[in-house]
């Protein structure tokens, strides 16, 4: 997979990430069923883009954004957020964001390799659809889907 189609996943994200509705729901996703964020913005991202959701390539994203979540971005966000309750910190919490955010780049330029076999859908994707296949545990978790359901709706 090229670099610029890479880059599109980052740019989507930044680009929706603006809207703070739609970060809350994001966030509100991660901290309460701990999905990843980066596994969303993919979701949305190969709707939009009319890719069709295969349950292979679903499995493959969602163990390397969980496994990543797991390793380094769950451990740098805690030691973040604990840096942001000291007052003395606020340079340290301040770098300890600009590596979490290379992290969550990191992830959202690796994800769109895993997609490289993706066949176009040939007609309009349900971003549900994808979010299904990334977070199956949606189809146990009342909760999960109601959540997911508001993000799509945004």
């Amino acid at each position: 997979m090229d670099d610029s189609i890479k880059q599109d996943l980052w740019r989507y994200a930044l680009g929706r990430w603006q809207d703070k509705d739609f970060e809350r729901a994001c966030l509100h996703l991660q901290d309460e069923y701990q999905v990843p964020v980066a596994l969303l913005l993919s979701g949305l991202w190969l709707a939009e883009s009319g890719k069709q959701p295969d349950a292979g390539v679903g499995r493959r994203m969602a163990e390397l954004a969980g496994q990543f979540e797991a390793d380094y971005l769950r451990p740098l966000r805690a030691v973040r957020r604990k840096a942001g309750d000291d007052a003395r910190l606020p340079e340290f919490k301040r770098q300890l964001q600009q590596v979490e955010l290379e992290g969550e780049r990191w992830l959202l330029t690796t994800l769109p390799t895993l997609c490289d076999n993706l066949l176009p859908a040939g007609k309009p994707v349900d971003a549900m659809a994808w979010l299904l296949v990334l977070v199956p545990e949606s189809a146990q978790c009342e909760g999960v889907q109601g959540a997911l359901n508001d993000l799509v709706a945004l």
